[in-house]
């Protein structure tokens, strides 16, 4: 027996377990479906088909676009903050307030994606596949780095991101260099971290992606001189949109495509783009520095990745 362990906003899945994925998902969506049915007060209805079954789920980007305009009215209260160096009462418990709006229509998105990703994969089945985790495919977990991860919590209840250790010298990420850490880390408020799963453990993505079907290593020697500077070009057609995938933890927004500054990054492409959160004076940041990561990128952009 599998289960689903962790989705990526983008719609991928981690899961546990051999050959029950596409099973899992269709008995997903339908406790998805039953749920929604009994919040419109609608009782034995059958639910397992999802193309048979009309309901209303949250609009995806319309909860994100809410998140969007809190997010600016907090931002010119902030402002008025470092401004005049301190908020009235009535400010202080207006930014509160949307803080706590905010947070609860995180929740919402969250929702709302889940329900997204869950029915598009149980209603196209034939456009995923099953790639399972070792060492030479680690680069199928890089593709994920810096995405919202949806069904993946904390013991203090919030949700949890992917990260893996730093190697400083430069060599090759192992499986067991990848763990689950909460999101409160960014806001000081938890430190709560798990252990990656390495044994028998899969990812179900979809089969229009080229890099994953590739080696760890294919994917390096691949990366040509001019493909390189094919990609780069590409990326800067990019600089300030949004990645709707990738959030920050903290304020819950798009983060945004930046470019270090020219002299800081020697025109090495794996430390010239990351992206960063817009929020007023949040220093929140997402490297990409992995072939994985741009190629990623490209893909949420232009649905076509490095290759």
């Amino acid at each position: 027996m599998g289960f689903i362990d962790a989705i990526f906003g983008a719609g991928s899945f981690v899961f546990k377990g051999i050959n029950t994925l596409h099973q899992l998902a269709k008995n997903y969506v339908a406790r998805l479906v039953d749920e929604a049915l009994r919040e419109r007060g609608v009782e034995n209805q059958p639910a397992s088909n999802p193309n048979s079954v009309n309901v209303h789920f949250y609009n995806v980007q319309n909860v994100q676009n809410d998140i969007k305009n809190n997010d600016i009215e907090q931002t010119e209260i902030e402002k008025k903050r470092a401004r005049d160096g301190s908020l009235n009462l009535s400010d202080r418990e207006k930014l509160e307030e949307l803080k706590k709006q905010g947070e609860d229509k995180f929740e919402q998105w969250q929702k709302a994606k889940t329900q997204e990703v869950i029915i598009e994969q149980a209603k196209n089945p034939d456009s995923y596949e099953t790639s399972f985790l070792n060492n030479e495919k680690v680069h199928l977990l890089q593709f994920q780095m810096g995405q919202v991860v949806l069904e993946k919590r904390c013991v203090c209840g919030r949700p949890m991101m992917l990260q893996h250790r730093d190697r400083k010298d430069g060599s090759i990420f192992l499986l067991n260099d990848f763990f689950w850490s909460c999101v409160g880390y960014y806001s000081n408020q938890c430190r709560g971290t798990q252990r990656f799963q390495t044994q028998d453990i899969g990812l179900l993505h979809k089969t229009n992606i080229l890099e994953l079907q590739l080696s760890n290593t294919e994917l390096g020697q691949s990366f040509t001189r001019p493909l390189i500077q094919k990609t780069v070009v590409r990326l800067r057609q990019h600089l300030g949109a949004e990645d709707r995938d990738v959030l920050c933890p903290i304020h819950h927004v798009p983060m945004i495509l930046k470019e270090k500054d020219k002299s800081n990054h020697s025109n090495v492409v794996l430390d010239m783009f990351h992206l960063r959160c817009p929020h007023f004076q949040c220093q929140h940041t997402v490297k990409l520095k992995s072939l994985a990561q741009i190629a990623a990128f490209l893909h949420r952009k232009e649905e076509r990745g490095i290759f």
